[in-house]
């Protein structure tokens, strides 16, 4: 029996590639929040007003990436007297793994999509990037001599260009753009900054998301990334 009757006419009877374009079309409408502007905030610096004789507080709930309908979410009450140098941090740090998220869900659909670069990963072991077998399946197929150039990679960029100490504001490092003044980044102005940096927020956020359930769906059906195939088989 259908464990959900109310929507088994409209889901049920829907053949497993119906069902994921369905999904996909949910998908599309739900990353269209991502875009939403923050109206509530013309700036992206907390207010600090305060009666005589006492020290105005920071407020992470007044930064930008804050949107209805769910509005400041801390549950575990995290933020709670956090200082604006520490709240930098974390938000720098949500930057950075939101950017990274964005870049590994294209390298989850490239490989699906388009395929893996020509040429050997490894000449000693005759290994071609061809033999690397898609989603987590590719963590164990890679030489550890491999895992140690990226993780060297990496550190040099941590440590390096993109150090804590060489940022501007929250994710602004000189080296992606080294570009200063109004001609730095073509259609970002004072009056839609603040949008365009809660639409950067927000797609990390939902990369982020995306990641997760690619790599848990690929878990639970190794080799489908979690995706319907033609006999059914998938996370959904």
């Amino acid at each position: 029996p259908c464990p959900t009757p109310l929507i088994c006419p409209l889901v049920c009877d829907l053949t497993p590639m119906a069902k994921f374009t369905a999904l996909l079309c949910l998908a599309c409408l739900s990353v269209a929040s991502a875009f939403a502007p923050a109206r509530s905030l013309s700036t992206g610096v907390a207010p600090r007003t305060a009666a005589r004789g006492r020290v105005a507080m920071f407020d992470p709930s007044q930064e930008y990436g804050v949107l209805a309908p769910v509005g400041f979410f801390d549950p575990l009450k995290l933020s709670n007297g956090i200082s604006e140098e520490k709240f930098r941090r974390w938000r720098t740090v949500e930057i950075k793994h939101g950017r990274v998220a964005m870049m590994a869900f294209l390298g989850f659909i490239w490989q699906q999509g388009v395929g893996h670069l020509p040429g050997y990963i490894s000449n000693s072991l005759d290994l071609k990037f061809s033999d690397i077998p898609d989603g987590m399946a590719a963590i164990g197929a890679v030489p550890a001599l491999g895992w140690a150039q990226i993780l060297w990679f990496a550190g040099l960029l941590e440590l390096g260009p993109y150090n804590l100490d060489k940022m501007g504001a929250p994710g602004q490092w000189e080296i992606v753009n080294p570009v200063s003044g109004p001609s730095a980044y073509p259609g970002v102005t004072d009056e839609n900054r603040i949008e365009k940096l809660t639409i950067e927020l927000q797609n990390g956020r939902l990369a982020m998301l995306g990641v997760l359930g690619m790599a848990m769906g690929d878990v639970v059906a190794p080799g489908t990334l979690g995706l319907p195939t033609q006999d059914g088989i998938g996370l959904f």
